[in-house]
């Protein structure tokens, strides 16, 4: 055996790992679906806070959902964060309509090293009623049982926290040529058992996903809120860890209740991660080096040496057995967040811009470049 079939191999063995690893972290969620506690009485009453900037193509589609659902014992406040377009306009329009919806317009420059999201959703917290607070993306739309869903989980699984990964609707091309990748690394190296059964926070045991996060309040305004973390760029992230670091549970588990569209084309796409990416590796040069190494490795590798063989008459069966592996585990995700499965062979390519995406948010980090909805991300808010 070469040496080059023998390095296929041993990344064809750390891949089948790694589809074990994520056939594991998808049956959470169906244990999760089997703890959820019924309501049938006494349910208890429910904030749903949107904040919203620059979101008048989604915001209507967000709230009727919202206004749909069946739950019994709910309010919903929606917040214009100083937005450039109609979203102000449509919130009020909507309000006239519908008692059950509160609007707030903050109309208040963002402060420097302050992220604007975190502000608005600790603007929404403090006007709540609601015994359990549900922050939701203006972005995402809901299944008439989406609060239901939510909170019979969190009961079920008594915890502080409960989190969902929304199923994910994607346009165009554009947006397919990475997002789906996304999504499979937080499915691959976030793991929901840690997050549930570990109640001390140690390092990648504390996550959740903004776009449906839902919180008891009593938890919430004892962590201090999101006015603890206005800092952080990783709101979602640094919230599901605030709520750990105090003792509490959390739980984080898909979420087919809730559908959201989080860009809107390529451009969008790239930006909107390139916000985020260096970020999600706490800023750090050297480990950002280290993931690149590893999708290099583990990703672009096999393809490379599976077409360096066939162009020598050989073929490289650890390389197919690698490809097949990846091809697997990227096709359960898609299918997990509502996406073809064969955009799974489309891998490779997604890594690529993946790691240009990773290289382009570290080059915004240190020109201060980075903005996002018409502001500029300064300071510690690029943490």
């Amino acid at each position: 055996m070469t040496f080059t079939d023998a390095w296929s191999l041993f990344l064809a063995g750390l891949l089948a790992l790694g589809l074990a690893s994520l056939l594991v972290n998808l049956a959470f969620s169906a244990w999760a679906s089997r703890r959820a506690t019924r309501i049938t009485a006494d349910a208890p009453m429910i904030s749903v806070l949107v904040p919203a900037r620059n979101e008048a193509h989604n915001i209507e589609a967000c709230l009727r959902s919202l206004l749909a659902q069946d739950y019994p014992n709910y309010e919903v406040i929606a917040l214009d964060d100083d937005s450039t377009d109609a979203t102000g306009t449509i919130l009020d329009r909507l309000a006239q309509h519908d008692a059950r919806l509160r609007v707030i317009h903050n109309r208040q420059p963002l402060p420097p090293g302050v992220n604007g999201k975190s502000r608005a959703c600790q603007s929404l917290a403090e006007q709540a009623r609601g015994d359990w607070l549900l922050f939701v993306d203006a972005d995402t739309v809901h299944r008439a049982d989406s609060i239901r869903a939510g909170v019979e989980r969190a009961l079920g699984l008594d915890v502080a926290l409960f989190s969902a990964i929304p199923q994910q609707t994607m346009g165009s091309w554009g947006e397919r040529l990475f997002t789906p990748a996304g999504f499979a690394l937080i499915y691959n190296f976030v793991s929901p058992w840690r997050i549930y059964l570990e109640r001390a926070l140690r390092p990648f045991n504390a996550a959740a996903i903004g776009q449906y996060l839902l919180v008891r309040r009593d938890a919430y305004f004892v962590s201090g809120g999101h006015d603890a973390i206005r800092d952080q760029i990783l709101d979602d992230v640094a919230m599901g860890k605030l709520i750990k670091r105090r003792g509490y549970r959390i739980a984080l588990s898909n979420g087919d209740w809730v559908r959201c569209r989080m860009y809107r084309g390529f451009r969008e796409m790239a930006a909107g991660f390139s916000k985020n990416a260096f970020s999600i590796l706490h800023g750090s040069l050297a480990m950002s080096a280290v993931f690149v190494a590893a999708c290099i490795a583990l990703f672009l590798w096999p393809p490379i040496e599976l077409i360096a063989g066939a162009l020598n008459g050989a073929v490289n069966w650890p390389a197919v057995v690698a490809i097949a592996l990846t091809t697997a585990n990227f096709a359960l995700v898609n299918r997990r967040i509502g996406q073809p499965w064969w955009i799974g062979l489309l891998y490779p390519l997604q890594i690529v811009i993946g790691v240009g995406i990773l290289l382009n948010s570290i080059r915004w980090r240190y020109t201060g470049r980075a903005r996002w909805k018409g502001r500029t991300l300064t300071g510690a808010a690029l943490r």
